[in-house]
């Protein structure tokens, strides 16, 4: 009769602790295959594949495919003095930052390869710029989707080395379907 009773509570507990699972599973919204590597008290939320390595630090959401594949998203915010929109935040922000010119080293081989494709951001319209560029004989390719949200301008960036760079294009493309504002 204990034996009985022991197995009829194990298994009654087992089934509890399953349902709890479940009930509780992505109850905050988190898509399925997915974690969310926000920093605390973000104002959106980051998604990406569970498998990935988180890299929350310093005010930087973004994780990396993992120990080995360092291939890497994060989503930064700036707060600029005056009204920009995410094409002007390139132009005016990004390329004199990125491009070499006298008296500033920019990034080495820096070189445009799409530039202000038209796609959406946590549901608000975004500008896509991609680009290379060279840092110690590697060649890296770079994205980074701009979007301006209450005078945030929030930027997800997927940076990859050329060679690895489309091995993660589908998640990253998940992974910005999946972005949400807070």
């Amino acid at each position: 009769m204990k034996k009985v009773l022991i197995r009829t509570l194990s298994v009654l507990l087992l089934a509890v602790l399953a349902l709890s699972a479940v009930s509780c599973a992505k109850s905050d919204g988190t898509p399925d295959g997915m974690q969310c590597v926000s920093i605390p008290d973000a104002t959106f939320a980051l998604y990406v594949p569970e498998g990935w390595v988180s890299q929350v630090s310093g005010g930087v959401s973004g994780a990396r495919v993992s120990n080995t594949d360092t291939s890497n998203v994060t989503v930064t915010l700036y707060v600029p003095d005056e009204v920009v929109d995410a094409e002007s935040y390139w132009q005016n922000y990004c390329l004199p930052e990125y491009t070499p010119a006298e008296g500033h080293i920019g990034l080495p081989a820096f070189t445009v390869v799409e530039e202000g494709a038209d796609t959406t951001l946590g549901g608000a319209n975004a500008k896509k710029y991609v680009f290379t560029f060279e840092m110690d004989g590697v060649k890296y390719q770079l994205m980074q989707i701009i979007a301006v949200e209450d005078s945030i301008v929030y930027t997800l960036q997927y940076h990859a080395t050329e060679a690895e760079y489309a091995n993660h294009t589908e998640e990253v493309e998940d992974i910005r379907s999946a972005f949400r504002f807070r």
